[in-house]
């Protein structure tokens, strides 16, 4: 019995040890990650004065740490200037920049009197590297340059996850400019300016010329397709789909700007000039959008005959087709055409196969078919309740009507059995004011005659005001002293740049 119970209280502590120690060192990494504010973030200095580099969660390597604090060493010795690299995997903040500005005067990087400071600080959670620039560092290290040594260096690199060839490649770059005699031009030897955006030389100027181009050429081409397929009264609007396109663009980027920069968070990413081929090639694509649109209307509105529209809207259909698959929302317009068509593959069918009918083109010579309809069949065409196909048949001289796009919500008058009836139609008999209610009546309302039916009379309630409100303000502010270590004691105004990968 004994043996049963020793047995049974082993596999209990067997149990929880196997339950709760995985359990432990699951949980353990998560509660060790640190989320970094400008007073917890450990200075360099406090190891002693020949540390530049601080990596408390140990993203690089010991050694790829004690190379670039000899990089920094080395630009010190050489220059005077302190350059000093932070990476963190994350902190109390979303803007990397007051992050690091505030880091920088927090530690006085640079020498006092010539602020020749420069801090690389990295957040590799939220994909951010930042430099921040002393006001003497601005002038032997532009901004401009510092934005291009991080998308050359360190972008390619950290998208890779391989922080410490990105940050020693970079260290190493900095290091040669800053020990230049004429680090000015040492930069433009090393990082030649970059070809101005309006020349052939340039990519993306010349693919955002060739993307216009095709463009314009399907523009014109579909404008020559409507112009020939229309009536001749009908005019076309050559330049307006250009500033609809224009408006849809523009909303579209405002739109984008939101989810890019709060969603995906990669707005720098995004609106880049490399990128400009690619805005273009959506912009035109909402112009060809709305000049496919705006013909596709012009031949619809052309044509009294049903027949004759579908005819035109076919061929229009055809010709328009491949340019729309470059406008996408085009396809929208050519699956409308297309639906048209289909809804009325039977409608221009003769009543029988006899071969005797002969259908009544409509015309904008309303007397010629008005001749053939009734004062209430009239009505229902006015109403849109139906549309009436005409034949008549040549040997007997019969007359046959034949309804088409028929609306649903009129019914057949009980009267003068028309569909010219509106059922549950509301009728207001005294309006509601602010001040006392009103009356209505539920009923049913012959267009074509005079026939009504009451349902039910109901108050109508008090007009209510609308009322709004808002107030309040809010503000905060905040404070940080206090430098540790021994950097120079050096200032910024906020120069530098910055990226994400």
């Amino acid at each position: 019995m004994n043996s049963i119970l020793n047995s049974s209280n082993n596999f209990s502590k067997l149990f929880l040890l196997g339950v709760f120690v995985p359990l432990f060192l699951f949980i353990l990494p998560i509660q060790a990650q640190t989320i970094y504010s400008i007073d917890n973030v450990p200075s360099p200095k406090e190891k002693g004065q020949d540390f530049f580099v601080s990596n408390p969660d140990g993203i690089i390597r010991e050694s790829t740490v004690a190379m670039l604090d000899s990089i920094s060493i080395d630009i010190e010795k050489h220059t005077g200037s302190e350059y000093t690299i932070v990476i963190v995997n994350d902190y109390q903040s979303d803007d990397d920049f007051q992050f690091a500005l505030d880091l920088f005067k927090k530690w006085g990087i640079g020498k006092a009197n010539v602020n020749n400071g420069l801090l690389l600080f990295i957040a590799k959670e939220k994909r951010q590297y930042r430099f921040i620039s002393g006001y003497g560092m601005e002038t032997i290290f532009p901004d401009a340059y510092l934005k291009r040594v991080g998308e050359k260096y360190l972008v390619p690199n950290f998208k890779n996850e391989d922080y410490d060839l990105g940050l020693i490649l970079a260290s190493e770059f900095i290091a040669k400019i800053l020990k230049s005699p004429d680090s000015i031009k040492e930069l433009e030897s090393l990082m030649p300016e970059a070809t101005p955006f309006f020349s052939w030389k340039n990519p993306n100027f010349k693919n955002s010329i060739l993307v216009t181009g095709f463009f314009l050429l399907l523009y014109v081409y579909i404008h020559i397709v409507a112009s020939r397929l229309k009536v001749k009264k009908q005019k076309l609007k050559p330049i307006a789909p250009f500033f609809y396109g224009l408006g849809c663009m523009g909303l579209l980027m405002f739109i984008s700007v939101f989810i890019f920069a709060f969603i995906f968070e990669n707005l720098e990413e995004v609106y880049q000039v490399k990128n400009i081929p690619y805005f273009l090639f959506v912009f035109w694509g909402l112009v060809l959008w709305m000049k496919i649109h705006d013909s596709q209307d012009a031949i619809s509105k052309g044509y009294v005959d049903e027949q004759e529209k579908g005819n035109a809207l076919r061929k229009f259909a055809g010709l328009a087709f491949l340019p729309s698959v470059v406008a996408p929302l085009a396809l929208f317009n050519m699956g409308g055409i297309t639906f048209r068509l289909n809804k009325n593959k039977n409608r221009f069918l003769p009543p029988d196969s006899s071969g005797n009918w002969e259908r009544i083109k409509r015309t904008s010579n309303k007397a010629e078919t008005n001749k053939y309809l009734n004062k209430g069949q009239l009505k229902e065409e006015k109403i849109k309740s139906r549309k009436y196909e005409i034949w008549t048949n040549k040997q007997s001289n019969e007359v046959k009507l034949i309804p088409w796009d028929i609306n649903k919500k009129l019914f057949e008058c009980p009267k003068c059995h028309f569909y010219t009836l509106e059922k549950n139609k509301e009728n207001v008999i005294e309006k509601a004011t602010y001040s006392s209610t009103g009356k209505a009546e539920r009923i049913d309302d012959c267009e074509n005659c005079d026939y009504v039916l009451v349902h039910d009379t109901y108050v109508l309630p008090k007009l209510v005001r609308s009322s709004s409100s808002g107030s309040g303000s809010s503000g905060s502010g905040g404070s940080s002293g206090g430098g540790g270590g021994s950097f120079g004691g050096g200032s910024s105004g906020g120069g530098g740049a910055g990226g994400r990968w």
